[in-house]
């Protein structure tokens, strides 16, 4: 406990201010980014530790969840423990944001649009609604989704330039579903420009299985 309490005030001590808010408040916790939530056994990446003030700390924890979810639902996790884990991160978010749940159920017209665009056949013997889709065009997903990338950017940025995004900066925002990625709709000359590639780790154990990003700083 002691090693702890000392690791934080010598942490806090070097990053004085929070990184989120534009340092508009000191940092009086320690953030995680990725949230812990995302990983196995909440397994995160070692050198992934920000300032914050109480209240950037806790504004996103729900919206935390509700990615730790998606990152959990694709692909199928094929452990016992690895399933509990997603039966967990579904829980959380329906305990603590209900709504998301049912925006993220397609209406059938959504599925067969899907089906349509990408040239999917529909199995024999099942309906739309028995297809694995989910619909993630609802606001409330995207919200939680934004207010994640926004926090996750500002970390990143901190992490990579030393410097604390000011309350001015701007930070615009495009997220792709799996459907997409297999698609390839992901614009390839994004490729050029984020050409950092750092490697997350813990104990020697590399997570980029689970969570990766490339960066690129102009």
């Amino acid at each position: 406990m002691g090693s702890k309490s000392t690791y934080r005030k010598q942490f806090l001590s070097k990053h004085p201010t929070c990184c989120f808010c534009g340092g508009n408040f000191p940092a009086v916790e320690i953030d995680h980014i990725p949230s812990r939530v995302l990983f196995d056994n909440k397994h995160w990446p070692e050198g992934y530790e920000f300032p914050a003030c109480i209240q950037c700390n806790r504004a996103t924890r729900h919206d935390e969840q509700v990615v730790a979810m998606l990152s959990r639902v694709y692909p199928d996790a094929k452990s016992k423990e690895g399933q509990e884990e997603v039966q967990e991160r579904i829980r959380a978010v329906a305990h603590n944001y209900p709504e998301v749940l049912e925006e993220m159920r397609p209406t059938a017209r959504q599925v067969r649009s899907t089906l349509k665009k990408y040239g999917i056949e529909k199995p024999d013997g099942i309906t739309t609604a028995e297809l694995p889709f989910l619909s993630v065009s609802g606001p409330r997903l995207n919200a939680a989704i934004e207010n994640f990338g926004r926090k996750l950017f500002c970390a990143l940025f901190y992490k990579h330039t030393g410097v604390i995004l000011p309350a001015k900066g701007g930070i615009a925002m495009k997220w792709f579903s799996n459907i997409q990625i297999e698609n390839d709709e992901i614009p390839r000359d994004l490729a050029k420009l984020v050409v950092g590639f750092p490697t997350l780790s813990r104990s020697r154990t590399n997570l980029d299985r689970q969570f990766f990003y490339r960066y690129g700083i102009s």
